[in-house]
């Protein structure tokens, strides 16, 4: 099963998790993720997860986390870096796992590198340009890493 399908399964078990818990903090959450999503996301890049978790080299994609029903987190198999999956959203970043407690310390660019944003940037824009490096679409077209 690849990571498209797990992170669809996920998802479904998840939104169905969170109407029969009525958990109403984890439903605004879910809700604002897929907020996010629609106001931003047609600035971000488009990215074929299956394609990236590959190039990623996560060979053991079964062993993902599902964060308090809102992200779905593969991990390296290190667990150096993370692609960490919204549920609300179709969209995924990728981070640095902080080794002590297993958060994410920072979200990286697909290259894994820091989000160089020019000093030219200011306030809106600034957090714009955050959010184009560091948040990808989930495309589902083959070559779009």
């Amino acid at each position: 099963m690849g990571a498209k399908a797990i992170y669809i399964d996920e998802r479904r078990k998840a939104i169905h998790q969170l109407i029969i818990s009525k958990d109403i903090d984890a439903i605004k959450g879910v809700l604002h993720d897929r907020n996010e999503y629609r106001q931003y996301a047609s600035g971000w890049r488009a990215v074929n997860l299956d394609e990236y978790v590959a190039q990623f080299g996560i060979t053991d994609i079964q062993a993902s986390k599902n964060n308090n029903l809102r992200k779905i987190t593969f991990f390296k198999d290190n667990r150096e870096y993370a692609i960490v999956t919204a549920v609300g959203g179709k969209y995924f970043r990728v981070g640095e796992v902080n080794p002590s407690d297993g958060s994410i310390r920072r979200y990286l660019t697909l290259d894994l590198k820091d989000p160089s944003i020019p000093g030219s940037f200011q306030r809106r824009a600034r957090k714009d340009e955050f959010l184009r490096l560091t948040h990808f679409r989930m495309s589902y077209k083959k070559g779009t890493v």
